[in-house]
C-alpha cells in the first residue's frame, strides 16, 4: 500500500512539473489549446492526488472530467474547423462516467458476490473511457505526423514530439484495456503489475513529449540542415497547420 502511494505520489509531481512548464509557455503564447493542457495535467495530478488519499469516488469523478478536458483539446488542437467525432466521443465518455459512477457506488452497499459483478462493470466503463481517449489521442498524432512528417520545414525534434504523443497513447490504450482484468483493492495480479509499467512509460513519454531538454532536441536534430527562416515552420504554425 505505502509502496503504491510513493508511485503515485511521483506520477503526481511529473504532471504538476509539466503542468507548470506548460503553464508558462502558455502565458507566452495565450494558446487557448495550451490552456486546455495545463488543465489537464494540473487534473492529472488531482486525480492521482484522490487516489493516494484513498477516495475513489473523488477519484472517478475526476477522472471522467479530466478526459473530458483531453478530448476537448485533442478537438481544438487537431480538429478545429473540421469535421471530428468529439460530440460522439464526449456523449460515450459522459455515459460512461455516470455508469463507472452507478456501479461504483453499487459495490460499495453490494453484497461480495454483487460486489464482484458491480465492480467488473465499474472497471468495463471507466476502462473504456482510457481507451476512448488514448485512441483517439493516437490517431490524432498519427494523421498530423504523416501530414508534415515529409516537410523539410518542420525540425524532427517536433516531429519526435508528436511519436511520443502516439508512444503515450498506446499506453493510455494498454491501461484501458487492462482496466477490466484488476482485481479488488488488496489485490495484485499480472494486469495491474502491466498497467504500473504502463503508467510509468506514458508519465515518461508525456513528460518528454512535452518538456523535451535540448540534448534531446539537438539529438533528434543531428544531421538536419535549416533550410532558413521564412521556410521554416514555427511549431505554433505547425499546430495551425493541423487545424
Amino acid at each position: 500500500m505505502y509502496q503504491a502511494a510513493f508511485l503515485f505520489i511521483i506520477f503526481l509531481v511529473f504532471r504538476v512539473i509539466t503542468g507548470a512548464f506548460l503553464f508558462a509557455k502558455w502565458r507566452e503564447t495565450k494558446k487557448q489549446n495550451l490552456l486546455l493542457l495545463v488543465i489537464f495535467f494540473f487534473m492529472n495530478a488531482l486525480t492521482l492526488l484522490f487516489l493516494v488519499f484513498g477516495n475513489l469516488m473523488l477519484y472517478d469523478v475526476n477522472t471522467i472530467i479530466t478526459m473530458i478536458i483531453g478530448l476537448v483539446f485533442i478537438d481544438r488542437t487537431f480538429y478545429q474547423d473540421r469535421k471530428s467525432p468529439f460530440k460522439l466521443l464526449l456523449a460515450l465518455t459522459l455515459v460512461l462516467g455516470a455508469l463507472t459512477v452507478v456501479s461504483f457506488i453499487i459495490f460499495e452497499r453490494s453484497i461480495i458476490f454483487e460486489q464482484n459483478i458491480s465492480f467488473l462493470l465499474h472497471n468495463i466503463f471507466v476502462g473504456a473511457d482510457f481507451a476512448i481517449f488514448g485512441l483517439w489521442s493516437f490517431i490524432a498524432a498519427t494523421s498530423s505526423l504523416k501530414s508534415f512528417s515529409s516537410s523539410d520545414a518542420v525540425e524532427p525534434w517536433v516531429k519526435g514530439r508528436y511519436r511520443l504523443v502516439k508512444f503515450y497513447s498506446i499506453c493510455v490504450i494498454i491501461v484501458g484495456s487492462l482496466t477490466l482484468f484488476t482485481p479488488i483493492e488488496g489485490t495484485v495480479n499480472w494486469a495491474l503489475l502491466v498497467i504500473l509499467v504502463a503508467n510509468i512509460l506514458r508519465i515518461a513519454g508525456e513528460t518528454l513529449a512535452w518538456i523535451m531538454p535540448n540534448f534531446l532536441k539537438k539529438y533528434l536534430n543531428r544531421g538536419y540542415t535549416f533550410i532558413g527562416i521564412i521556410n521554416e515552420l514555427s511549431e505554433e504554425e505547425i499546430m495551425e497547420g493541423m487545424r
